[in-house]
């Protein structure tokens, strides 16, 4: 008897595989660093990814797996003996052994990543995304059968492929890939990457340049308090992304005033900044405040001193990728322009099995 298609429930959830062993060999090729330097590399990727995907709109990271043979590897790479497992507990992800023969190039451990993959894809109904995290694969099998549960597939690879293959097929979704590289931060990469740190260096010193005549003062109170609402809400990231202040300054200021305009009116006054970046599934808008213009610089001063906070607060603050804060600012979403296409698309209902824990 075939049983009833299923739908979706309204919490949204992700799982994260990462096929350690290769992404790791992958990445102490690629870094100016040493071998244990590219387990870190990966742990701040995977939280990075899980913070991703938790602040695009509300999708909570469920599982991170991770596939090695993980005293091989530390044995090679001259670790500390289960030092990269405790490291990975302590990251939230779970590792998993996975032989590895000589000369198989970890494709025992792909093979398991695949499979366990995939599985979990069929068997937990509640999962809509499965982000699978690579060094060099393209994983195009893995992706097609993950597709075919009705479940969405991300890939965060070195060098991620291009739309198509030498061969002219066609890669699915190749929007649905992304460069692990890009989930480390400026300050990983310039270690890390010495082609990156020339470029990173130029932005920085430009960044560094304070651009005194954009210094114009804040002449709506209104633009002030626009400034406090992101600083309570969102003060402890670098970057804002932009639709979630948005929604907290419509909740906060309510009808009367334009969030968009507020935002406008701070741009032009040099106050803030917005910059668009690269994204899954869309490109999105940051927000960083320009914290050198003397009506931030103000705002600071009474914020902190009124609500007896530290100043260093900011620095301190937990990743969202722990504790996926309601109010997170940091973590793609959506511009406004794109969300209506994101909703119509919506995901296929599937006839795999019930909501079993994988």
């Amino acid at each position: 008897m075939p049983r009833p298609p299923r739908t979706r429930p309204a919490s949204r959830h992700a799982a994260l595989f990462i096929d350690y062993a290769h992404l790791h060999a992958r990445l102490t090729e690629r870094l100016d660093a040493p071998a244990d330097r590219a387990a870190a590399c990966i742990r701040e990727a995977a939280r990075e990814l899980r913070r991703y995907l938790a602040d695009e709109d509300g999708i909570d990271t469920v599982r991170t797996v991770a596939y090695a043979d993980f005293a091989a590897l530390e044995a090679r790479i001259g670790a500390e003996q289960d030092g990269l497992q405790h490291a990975l507990y302590e990251a939230g992800i779970e590792p998993r052994f996975a032989p590895v023969s000589p000369g198989d190039d970890d494709l025992a451990a792909a093979m398991q990543f695949s499979v366990e993959a995939t599985a979990f894809a069929h068997r937990r109904a509640d999962v809509e995304t499965i982000a699978l995290m690579t060094g060099v694969r393209a994983l195009r099998p893995l992706v097609q059968a993950i597709r075919k549960t009705g479940t969405h597939a991300l890939v965060a690879a070195l060098d991620p492929p291009a739309s198509s293959s030498s061969s002219g097929e066609p890669h699915p979704r190749a929007d649905d890939f992304m460069d692990v590289l890009r989930l480390l931060s400026d300050a990983t990469r310039r270690e890390v990457l010495p082609d990156d740190a020339e470029e990173s260096g130029r932005r920085e010193e430009a960044e560094e340049q304070p651009p005194a005549e954009h210094h114009e003062r804040l002449d709506d109170e209104m633009l002030f308090r626009t400034l406090e609402v992101a600083e309570e809400h969102f003060g402890q990231y670098d970057e804002v992304y932009l639709t979630p202040l948005l929604r907290k300054l419509s909740d906060v200021l309510g009808e009367r005033f334009d969030p968009k305009a507020l935002v406008s009116g701070l741009e032009d006054a040099g106050a803030v900044r917005l910059e668009k970046r690269r994204g899954y599934p869309y490109d999105y808008t940051v927000l960083i405040v320009d914290r050198r213009h003397p009506d931030v610089q103000r705002m600071e001063e009474q914020f902190y001193d009124d609500a007896g906070r530290s100043r260093y607060e900011r620095a301190s603050a937990p990743s969202t990728a722990d504790g996926y804060e309601e109010d997170a600012g940091y973590g793609p979403e959506a511009d406004d322009d794109d969300v209506s296409d994101y909703e119509d698309a919506g995901y296929e209902e599937y006839d795999e099995g019930g909501p079993d824990r994988y």
